[in-house]
């Protein structure tokens, strides 16, 4: 079939073509990738990974204080603490209780109180201490007295706790007339921080350190390159400390030894401290290439799939083009191009091996009559009958089409007139014995016939039977046989 063999070309065609252009577009691409990729390695670690490390360190470190400020809140705002103070102060057995509850409760370090009226630290062990404002130690109160804000997150040494470096959430607690009353709240162990930087250290690779205002090394992550505590000591590092300490975000790269060292810096507010997150540049580089290694890998298998796709995107349109080139829409059977198509291939055949074969013309009597009285719906509905009737009813070798409107063109293979006739006969008793219409009854038709002879040619075919049809119309119309050869 030339239509065929026209589509497998053009098939064959189109894959190379999209193969051609996925190769050539993938050598292209992987080669400028890695030149760039190569030049601007320093600007991607230095200006975005670092910095955003840097950000979910802090975020995760936001979301952990979370907890403790909302339980520290809730004392401070407690009418028990409140009350317990404007009473006097008296059975401090009760607010010990009240804070070793309130810290085991809620899973804190430490829990406290400090009254401004007797500067009584009360702890959940009992009162350990009498704050001083001339302490310095105690200045972290006396600030918290004098601000504005309803709290401060404060790290420093936990006196009542082994000296431990802890992150004490002080909230104000004042009385109905916003008078204050004293502070209150809880601690975190610096465990929590040092787990997220081992978290982070871990999955990303990178080295990280806590910096307090001073430069001194609060935490570091384990490995850590670095091993003095003060960063204006440390090689490489110490040359760009203050640019590092002068600033809340810095990004930058500095030389150790022989090595290039790429840097990000952010201030936590929060904890007074700096997170700083560092890359060996080589480490960077070795990572690059075992990505573009993947991708090239990755690549090449959305090659194949995407060439697997494109054939089988290919076959489907092309055999659903094929089904609507060759296939009635209304009936589902062959239409008028297939029919074309089979007649040419049976001529063929004929004049090749001798095998004659048998058409026939048929249609549905006063179909406009039942348009006109059922209503083109129902019309529908007979015609789609008729042809599924036909298919039933004929070999499986022989080829049934819509010609057009209501009649049907059937090419019945290896099938000489006479045969042709008895089976013409029996598809039109097959429709005419069963009630198409909706209100039980039948529908008849007209079938003219022809048997094919040597030296036609389609039009003599179609010409032939189409007188056929013609005649049978005519001796129906007076009752006579409405199967008709040509005379």
């Amino acid at each position: 079939m030339s239509w065929g063999k026209s589509a497998l070309s053009f098939r064959t065609r189109l894959v190379a073509i999209v193969v051609m252009v996925l190769a050539v577009g993938f050598i292209t691409t992987s080669a400028i990738s890695f030149n760039v990729s190569r030049e601007s390695l320093r600007e991607t670690i230095v200006v975005n990974e670092l910095p955003l490390t840097s950000n979910n360190i802090y975020s995760d470190i936001q979301v952990d204080l979370l907890r403790p400020v909302f339980v520290s809140s809730l004392m401070a705002n407690d009418t028990f603490l409140k009350d317990w103070v404007l009473g006097g102060e008296q059975d401090e057995d009760r607010i010990r209780r009240y804070l070793n509850e309130i810290r085991l409760k809620y899973d804190a370090f430490t829990s406290f109180f400090v009254s401004e009226r007797t500067r009584n630290y009360y702890h959940f062990s009992g009162v350990t201490q009498v704050v001083e404002e001339a302490d310095p130690r105690d200045a972290w109160f006396f600030r918290v007295r004098a601000m504005e804000t309803p709290y401060e997150i404060n790290v420093d040494h936990n006196a009542e706790q082994g000296d431990t470096l802890t992150i004490f959430i002080n909230y104000r607690v004042l009385d109905e007339k916003g008078h204050f009353l004293g502070a209150a709240g809880v601690g975190l162990q610096l465990d929590t921080v040092a787990r997220i930087l081992t978290q982070y250290s871990q999955n990303y690779r990178r080295t990280i350190y806590f910096v307090d205002g001073a430069g001194q090394i609060m935490l570091r992550s384990e490995g850590a390159r670095i091993t003095v505590d003060d960063i204006h000591q440390a090689e490489g590092m110490g040359e760009v400390a203050d640019r590092i300490l002068g600033a809340d975000h810095t990004s930058l790269s500095y030389r150790s030894g022989d090595e290039t060292v790429l840097l990000s810096s952010r201030y936590i507010p929060e904890l007074k401290w700096w997170v700083l997150v560092e890359q060996k540049e080589a480490q960077a580089t070795t990572e690059l290439r075992q990505s573009l290694m993947v991708n090239f890998l990755v690549s090449l298998v959305v090659i194949g799939l995407t060439i697997l796709m494109v054939v089988y995107t290919v076959n489907h349109f092309q055999a659903r083009l094929e089904t609507l080139a060759t296939t009635d829409k209304l009936t589902g059977i062959g239409n008028r191009q297939v029919f074309d198509i089979s007649l040419e291939q049976s001529l063929k055949v004929m004049q090749r091996y001798g095998e004659p074969f048998s058409v026939f013309l048929f249609d549905i009597n006063r179909f406009k009559t039942i348009n006109d009285t059922y209503g083109h719906l129902e019309g529908d509905r007979v015609l789609r009958m008729v042809a599924r009737m036909g298919s039933e009813t004929l070999r499986e070798s022989d080829l049934i089409c819509r010609w057009g409107g209501d009649e049907f063109i059937v090419i019945a293979r290896q099938c000489r007139l006479e045969d042709g006739l008895r089976v013409a006969d029996k598809l039109q008793r097959s429709i005419e014995s069963t009630p198409l219409l909706r209100d039980g009854k039948a529908v008849t038709i007209t079938v003219g016939i022809t048997e094919s002879r040597p030296g036609d040619d389609a039009d003599a075919v179609l010409a032939r039977v189409d007188q056929a049809f013609y005649a049978a119309k005519h001796a129906a119309r007076k009752g006579q046989e409405s199967v008709a050869e040509p005379g």
